[in-house]
């Protein structure tokens, strides 16, 4: 089909219809859950979430030049940025992996699509739990860590750890389990368990091995949540790649298939919610590009309720039914994250004028009822997003779902009786400036529901989205940051060209290595900083004994030779004497610090692709660079662009199309000072009814109930 026939097809409304219906249809002759699609419209399948906080935690939202507290549950995704004070902690999720933040650590989302999850790390200390290489239509994902010292890139899943120290421009990379490669002007060097690198300086990079530390207040908090994480129940109901689903067992119940629900699979039921509860009633609502108007939920189980699967009410009691099982379909079904799963109540032009005055009203989805995006998507991430949320394992019931869906759409003659099992027992009103403005909404807020009322929201259509700009206030500081990072400025990035990766993520290179060594000339000492900063504000290094070449450990080679045939010598690298401790006020003791010096972190050696290039070359290392002075993060991945600024967005959607997300070429257009201009995909006309997909619950199963609130 080609682009003319495209156009042709979109002139006209019924038209549309019809080019909607055949995308459709051209969608059962390929793979269900993997369409691909070449329009730039559709956003990422996957977010990071904000999962813990502990101590004092900031974050700097993309496009926002602001510091503002925390919160459990903010879906994070490329440029936002996250400061976790000293002795706090902070741990960020997203499908795959896991980051935890200690010590001190500033760390930007660089950029998180469907197959990257690139992260800078100014200062500080994380710890990277990786589960897999997130693979999205086939394509390998990449784990990156960007430093001011050199890029850390995992090539096996593992756990490794790295920290940044600004006065003394170093970075040591620890490797527990799995591999990865540290890359950068002038090294390519493989890590695999047990082993950890020490860079400084960056053109060029100063590299040696040093002894593994005993565990820390961040080891032990990472091993925490490692251990909460692995033994969690609820992935034998759902992927291990829905964010958030791990929290579920300690605030609430499972009920696997039986005859109280059947048709809908297993549904978890939350413990201890007040009485007159509803989905999406206890959070706020914010502006997260692109998707914009997004769900924060305030329960700290509040992240994969309310971003994947639907509700329904049980006899009196709500229950959360997630998407198809892992293993449904004949393979894995990796969960479509989505910004809210609800419907908008509006009137003419979308907007909602009661008696009581200008009002935004919604309510949750149901079981199988579909899902329309308001932002910009294709007809194939409107299948996927559905498919992988609604619960049936039947193929055909899923392809006459999106077929109805998206031929109706646009059909106003067929869906005017259209019927909703939420939208008596769980719309939630509140005035639109509480939505635009991002309050809490708490039943203060709510506009109390009269019969009256009820009347006029009962007639009111269905809407794609309120159409209400959002407010500068929904991005804008709500509670003021504890504490900020000691350079404010947000860290540059700074991709360094020249060098290529050995192979693809997990690529084994079954080559010799020689093993490492220290490329400082022998002799010659270590500078250290004499400039007077003040080090309280930055982590304090702890310091690591250099290892002499008869201390290290071989790197293991893809293929393990039996211990009888294992090589007896190797050459040896000559090394310099260890370096001199840097001079600095103590730190401050945490139990993890005076504990007793283990073997090293992390599982038993494992098989580990190899590089045939060897460290660096020897040359004299460069001074540290100031630490109260923005440091470039060396890149190996071209991070994405980052968003325009949040006013400039707002001043275009004002303008174009009030309560849409702006798409990516107005995106664009906005990034080179060019005016957003309009849409390039065209959005559903607003106030007509959206589709009801089978919303009839199985008979004597999820009844609506009188809702409780006034």
């Amino acid at each position: 089909m080609t682009r003319s026939l495209i156009s042709h097809l979109l002139v006209t409304r019924r038209n549309r219809t019809r080019f909607c219906g055949l995308m459709g249809m051209l969608l059962l002759a390929g793979p269900l859950l993997h369409a691909q699609n070449d329009n730039g419209y559709d956003p990422p399948n996957r977010v990071a979430r904000i999962s813990v906080i502990q101590g004092n935690v900031s974050l700097e939202p993309n496009g926002v030049n602001d510091f503002s507290q925390a919160e459990i549950n903010y879906p994070l995704t490329s440029g936002d940025r996250v400061y976790a004070e000293n002795n706090s902690f902070a741990e960020l999720q997203t499908a795959g992996l896991a980051v935890r933040l200690g010590n001190g650590a500033d760390v930007t989302l660089s950029s998180l699509t469907d197959n990257i999850a690139q992260f800078g790390l100014a200062q500080g200390s994380i710890r990277v739990r990786t589960r897999s290489l997130y693979v999205f239509n086939g394509q390998p994902g990449t784990v990156e860590v960007d430093t001011p010292n050199g890029a850390i890139l995992v090539d096996q899943p593992g756990d490794i750890r790295v920290d940044s120290y600004p006065q003394d421009d170093t970075t040591v990379v620890t490797v527990s389990s799995g591999a990865v490669e540290v890359t950068g002007q002038n090294l390519d060097q493989q890590l695999g368990p047990n082993q950890s690198l020490r860079l400084a300086g960056s053109n060029p990079i100063y590299a040696e091995q040093v002894q593994l530390l005993p565990p820390d207040s961040l080891d032990q908090f990472d091993q925490q949540r490692e251990h909460r994480r692995e033994r969690a129940y609820a992935y034998q109901y759902v992927s291990p790649d829905m964010i958030g689903a791990a929290d579920l067992d300690d605030y609430g119940d499972w009920q696997p298939a039986n005859q109280d629900n059947q048709g809908y699979g297993a549904v978890w039921y939350p413990r201890s919610v007040p009485v007159g509860w509803t989905p999406y009633s206890n959070g706020h609502w914010a502006w997260v590009a692109p998707w914009g108007w997004t769900w924060v939920e305030a329960e700290p189980w509040g992240f994969a309720p309310f971003h994947y699967g639907r509700w329904a009410n049980f006899g009196g009691r709500w229950g959360w039914v997630p998407g198809p099982p892992p293993a449904a379909f004949g393979g894995e079904v990796r969960p479509i994250y989505s910004p809210a799963l609800v419907a908008f109540v509006g009137g003419g032009g979308g907007g909602l004028s009661i008696s009581v005055g200008a009002v935004a009203a919604w309510f949750p989805l149901g079981p199988r009822e579909a899902y329309q995006p308001w932002y910009h998507a294709s007809p194939a991430y409107c299948n996927r997003v559905n498919v992988t949320n609604i619960y049936t394992t039947n193929v055909t019931e899923v392809h006459n779902t999106y077929i109805n869906r998206t031929v109706n759409v646009y059909n106003t003659t067929n869906v005017t009786n259209v019927t909703y099992v939420n939208r008596s027992v769980a719309t939630v009103v509140v005035p639109q400036r509480a939505l635009a403005s991002g309050q809490p909404i708490g039943q203060a807020q709510r506009i109390q529901l009269t019969p009256q009322v009820r009347a006029q929201l009962s007639a009111a259509p269905i809407v794609p989205h309120p159409v209400v700009t959002p407010a500068t206030a929904i991005v804008a500081v709500k509670a003021p940051a504890r504490a900020v990072p000691p350079v404010q400025a947000r860290p540059v990035v700074e991709t360094r060209q020249g060098f290529e990766r050995a192979g693809a993520p997990g690529t084994p290179v079954r080559a010799p290595q020689p093993p490492f060594g220290f490329n400082r000339p022998a002799g010659q000492p270590a500078p250290v900083m004499t400039q007077p900063i003040n080090r309280t504000a930055f982590p304090q290094q702890r310091q690591a004994q250099v290892m002499a070449p008869a201390q290290m450990a071989p790197v293991p080679t893809a293929r393990p030779v039996p211990p009888a045939q294992a090589p007896t010598n190797r050459p040896a690298l000559p090394i310099a004497p260890a370096r001199p401790p840097v001079v600095s006020p103590p730190a401050i003791e945490h139990p993890a610090q005076v504990a007793q010096p283990q073997p090293g972190r992390g599982n038993a050696p494992q098989p580990v692709p190899v590089r045939t290039q060897p460290v660096a070359s020897q040359f004299e290392r460069p001074a540290p660079r100031p630490p109260d002075q923005p440091r470039p993060l060396i890149n190996k991945t071209p991070p994405a662009p980052v968003q325009p600024p949040f006013a400039e967005q707002r001043r275009a959607i004002q303008s174009v199309d009030p309560g849409r997300p702006l798409g990516p070429q107005q995106v664009e257009n906005l990034r080179n000072g060019r005016p957003a201009g309009a849409a390039q995909q065209p959005e559903a006309p607003h106030a007509i009814p959206a589709p009801h997909l089978n919303s009839a619950p199985p008979s004597g199963k999820a009844q609506p109930r009188q809702p409780n609130e006034k």
